[in-house]
């Protein structure tokens, strides 16, 4: 373990001395104190990756303790206390403590619960990948699933009905004229009546019900995709 440094404070001597000895034993740098007001005043003059903090202690408890840290830092919080009713480790939760163990407990096992935590708070979260979906106001479209939901619900579009809804999205408030759509979505070297864009519009705009008029009729043009309301 690297550059991790540790607060515990814990107003039994034994057992906080036990404490230390094992998480220095691990490569922390570990600091104690034997009651609140210590602990308190440590916690402001270093930076520290974790708080092990018992609950009943001289000048100031635990719960007063946990509550001046969560006051300006998220820091994790290991609450550690002979107290097992359910409505003190409630209290805990409710001051955003992170985890909580009950004495008599096996040092090694909080020191497990340690590493746990701080190895999950070090490891970089996962990318989520986007790039496969796009969204706008109220569709979301997966074009490596070909899904579309509208409000969160699932409609069924056909191949070139997803592929004229894509391409509108993409453009969103460009005017897309009839024969520019043919070309893009049916292909250079397909022949067909340039009135199939406006026949696959109307089936578009019946899947968008009640946002139909997502897609506009540029008369003369053909077609622009708005699905924001523009405020003038």
């Amino acid at each position: 373990m690297i550059n991790k440094q540790i607060l515990i404070v814990e107003d039994e001597p034994t057992i906080n001395r036990m404490l230390v000895n094992y998480f220095k034993k691990e490569g922390y740098t570990v600091y104690f104190a034997l009651n609140g007001v210590d602990g308190v005043s440590l916690f402001k003059q270093h930076d520290f990756n974790l708080v092990c903090l018992d609950i009943m202690m001289p000048q100031m408890n635990g719960w007063d303790v946990a509550k001046i840290i969560r006051e300006s830092s998220d820091i994790p919080i290991i609450m550690m206390s002979a107290l097992s009713e359910e409505e003190d480790i409630l209290k805990g939760y409710s001051l955003k403590v992170d985890d909580y163990i009950t004495k008599p407990f096996n040092p090694k096992v909080l020191v497990a619960k340690v590493n746990n935590m701080l190895s999950r708070i070090d490891q970089p979260s996962k990318p989520v990948n986007t790039k496969n979906i796009l969204k706008t106001n109220h569709i979301t479209m997966n074009t490596d699933t070909h899904r579309v939901f509208i409000d969160e619900q699932e409609i069924t579009l056909s191949k070139k009905e997803f592929e004229l809804l894509r391409y509108f999205i993409e453009n969103e408030g460009k005017v897309c004229s009839r024969d520019h759509l043919l070309d893009e979505i049916w292909g250079f070297d397909v022949y067909v009546e340039d009135r199939i864009v406006d026949t696959y519009v109307k089936k578009i705009r019946k899947h968008l019900t009640p946002y139909s008029d997502f897609i506009k009729t540029i008369f003369g043009v053909g077609y622009r995709f708005e699905s924001y309301v523009q405020k003038t």
